[in-house]
């Protein structure tokens, strides 16, 4: 398949091969009529300008042949004397044509331009013309013939070129993806190829050759093909003629069905017009396409709730969307094509363009906060995100970045550290208070309890009313309990006052569980509850605080008696888990709590509601005390409840506190020697 500049070529040789035929043509025409004027001024030879005379007896034999056929044919003249027409050559032309001509002669008729082909001794053909008229003398009798031979060879071949080119050219044509149309120098269309006319659509049946352009223009706007011309028809006509008869430069127009030719027309070298018509519908959907694409694309990075900006490998901007404009009081316009050092003061800028060029350097995105003059002279703090632009080969060609104003944070985040500053020194304020206060209120609370101790067993003798035994009890209790709280109040207190010490040691866990059992082992039996122990034999040793952990088992052990009706049971449980951590675990079947519920008991002083919790004294600090103690030994505490199925708690300590006794002997053994 030949290229669209071959194709090119070669229409342009077969333009120049009809332009010669078309000159031999006007030479034909001329040759024609210095032959009529020939036989007017030369009576009996006026058929036409001639190239050899002959003369033809009664006998229809020639008789006479001009010296001019040897020059003209090659062919000697003396030898067709005494032969007839047929005799010197008749070649193969048509039968019919020939009976018809021999019906002429032997009527004695004239006859003009009788074309046969003549072959010669060679087998070379040529093709002559022959005129004549009838000789009589003045009786009538008949004479013979007199006339004039033309040579055709050369114009036939010529003909022959002139069609050959012809079909090239409409084979070319017709090969092209592009419509095309040639006009001859009147205006009128010449030569156009299927994909011309089918851009006429309904019209395409009427089109043909001969039609002038205007009348083809005409025909689009009947048919309403043009949308450009939609109510100024003979307007868009005028102009359209005028576009047409002084091509420039090649334009795009759209068609009534959607399509978008592209036309391109210019003159040829006999004052014709070439027209081609590229459908570039395709082309203009994806333009149309790629416009929305862009347009809607603006419109996202316009709206986003940051600034974006892209820049080349150079620094210069190629993007910047209303928000960056915005943030540092810019103008929209006058950023593509500067630099940071045009918007922004000289150390901030090289600080921007440092940061740019390490982002192309390494290909890795940075953030970075920065404070940033606004063109006004303010100040805002930005957060910048910088990422690489690559091409379609990963390599870096720019830079992108979001800038996004954190001016608000920076100054919630000041307000945040001056109320958390605030906030710590009240809370060590109010720990020193209640550290401060449980010590004043526990040595009269001691007394109390002494005091109430001896009355109630009497030991200065017995009371006078035994209501005062029972008064003395309460008073012993109520005191017990409010130390209790004040206890477990202090240690809150140390614990956030970060003044709580741990004094570790080894120690076996198995032995810690059994005796704070049997410390609430007469109040589980009091609740009719049943306590068991799920502690292994081979349980590794515990590195520390001795007290620490029996306050944490016993808080839980107490909030598991209490929290579970009588007829359930509580389960403490100990055990070396696979990661190294020793989980110590306690398990009721008690009233269970629901996740908002462990939210709030993980509270300090904070209580769950309900007709269980009411008949039950407590401060609500038992759980967050045990979680604070698990996580100064660098443990944690987990809750799992259902409500209604009871309560799961687990204390794990990690692995580096598990199993290490001998470790630890013999580092002690080494310090002492």
């Amino acid at each position: 398949m030949p290229t669209k500049a071959q194709l090119a070529e070669e229409l342009e040789k077969l333009r120049r091969r009809v332009e010669e035929v078309e000159q031999l043509e006007v030479e034909r025409s001329k040759a024609d009529a210095a032959l009529r004027e020939s036989e007017t001024r030369l009576r009996d030879f006026a058929a036409a300008a001639s190239d050899w005379f002959w003369e033809m007896d009664a006998d229809l034999r020639f008789s006479f042949m001009s010296e001019r056929l040897r020059e003209v044919t090659g062919v000697d003249p003396t030898s067709t004397l005494g032969k007839t027409r047929q005799e010197i050559g008749a070649g193969d032309t048509d039968a019919d044509k020939w009976e018809a001509h021999l019906e002429d002669l032997q009527a004695h008729r004239p006859f003009r331009d009788f074309r046969y082909v003549y072959i010669n001794d060679t087998g070379d053909r040529q093709y002559w013309s022959i005129s004549g008229v009838p000789l009589f003398d003045d009786e009538g009798a008949f004479l013979g013939y007199r006339g004039t031979g033309r040579n055709l060879t050369e114009e036939y071949r010529a003909r022959r070129m002139a069609f050959e080119a012809q079909d090239l050219l409409l084979q070319a044509i017709e090969h092209f993806t592009s419509a095309v149309a040639l006009f001859d120098s009147e205006d009128r269309l010449l030569l156009f190829n299927d994909s011309y006319v089918e851009i006429f659509g309904p019209a395409a049946n009427s089109i043909g050759p001969g039609m002038t352009f205007e009348e083809l223009a005409r025909l689009q706007v009947k048919h309403g093909m043009v949308p450009a011309a939609f109510g100024r028809e003979q307007e868009w006509i005028e102009e359209r003629i005028v576009r047409h008869r002084n091509p420039i430069e090649e334009f795009e127009m759209e068609r009534a069905d959607g399509r978008w030719f592209r036309l391109r027309e210019e003159r040829t070298g006999n004052g014709g017009i070439f027209l081609t018509a590229t459908d570039v519908s395709e082309t203009k959907t994806m333009e149309r396409a790629e416009r929305e694409i862009r347009d809607r694309l603006r419109a996202v990075i316009d709206h986003l709730p940051a600034g974006l900006v892209l820049k080349d490998q150079n620094g210069a901007y190629l993007l910047a969307n209303q928000q960056f404009s915005e943030l540092y009081g810019l103008q929209s316009n006058e950023i593509v094509g500067q630099s940071a050092h045009d918007h922004f003061p000289a150390a901030e800028a090289e600080v921007i363009n440092a940061q740019d060029r390490t982002v192309l350097r390494t290909g890795i995105p940075m953030e970075a906060e920065m404070e940033v003059s606004r063109h006004d002279g303010g100040k805002v703090f930005a957060m910048i995100t910088r990422f690489p632009v690559l091409d379609s080969t990963g390599n870096a060609i720019g830079v992108g970045g979001i800038h996004m104003n954190i001016s608000e944070i920076k100054e919630k985040e000041q307000q945040l550290r001056v109320a958390r500053d605030e906030a710590e020194r009240a809370n060590h304020a109010k720990s020193a208070f209640l550290a401060n206060m449980s010590h004043e209120l526990r040595t009269p609370l001691n007394a109390i309890i002494g005091f109430s101790e001896i009355m109630e067993q009497g030991l200065f003798g017995p009371l006078g009313n035994p209501q005062y035994s029972e008064y003395a009890e309460d008073i012993r209790r109520s005191a017990s309990h409010l130390l209790s709280i004040i206890s477990d109040i202090l240690d809150l207190s140390k614990i956030e006052a970060g003044r709580m010490e741990l004094h570790e040691e080894h120690f076996d866990l198995a032995s810690v569980a059994q005796s704070c059992q049997t410390i609430v082992k007469e109040a589980a039996a009091n609740a009719g509850l049943a306590l068991r122990s799920l502690l292994p034999e081979d349980l590794p040793s515990l590195y520390a605080d001795k007290r620490s952990v029996r306050q944490i088992l016993l808080n839980l052990l107490s909030n598991a008696i209490k929290f579970t009706p009588s007829g359930g049971g509580v389960i403490v449980e100990a055990r070396q888990e696979p990661g190294g951590q020793l989980a110590l675990i306690v398990r009721d079947t008690g009233i269970g709590m629901s996740a908002d519920d462990i939210e709030i008991v993980m509270q300090p002083f904070g209580q769950v509601e309900s007709a269980h919790t009411r008949s039950h004294d407590g401060t609500g600090l038992g759980l967050p005390i045990t979680r604070s103690l698990a996580e100064m030994h660098g443990g944690s505490m987990t809750i799992e409840s259902e409500v209604g199925k009871g309560t799961s708690i687990t204390v794990r300590f990690p692995a580096e506190r598990v199993g290490v006794e001998e470790l630890y002997r013999l580092e002690e053994d080494r310090q002492t020697a």
